[in-house]
């Protein structure tokens, strides 16, 4: 059985690890496209979005933005595939308010 956890709690530091049966077969790290990462792993180990019984994504807390795009991710594939029900989905976990501030130059 596989499945893949999505990890984009911190901006620099995203995960998408891909999990067979308990044990990590791959896994890649750093400022990642998600959904890039996904194609290529899968791709990599000759599956399909099919083969996955289960997309899960860590819903926190860490940074409010990149929870809701793991979040999102996860949830959509998860209730494409039919593979959960609107109720089943994850919900997000802040830890607080949002603390929104304009990007560094």
């Amino acid at each position: 059985m596989f499945k893949i956890f999505i990890d984009t709690t911190e901006r620099e530091n995203r995960q998408v690890i891909l999990y067979k049966d308990a044990e990590i077969l791959d896994k890649v790290t750093g400022p990642i496209d998600i959904v890039t990462e996904i194609k290529k792993l899968l791709e990599k180990h000759n599956l399909t979005v099919k083969d996955i019984s289960e997309f899960k994504a860590n819903p926190g807390p860490g940074s409010f933005t990149g929870i809701k795009i793991g979040i999102t991710i996860s949830n959509v594939l998860n209730w494409a595939l039919g593979k959960k029900t609107i109720s089943e989905l994850q919900q997000p976990e802040y830890g607080g308010e949002p603390n929104i501030t304009q990007p560094k130059n």
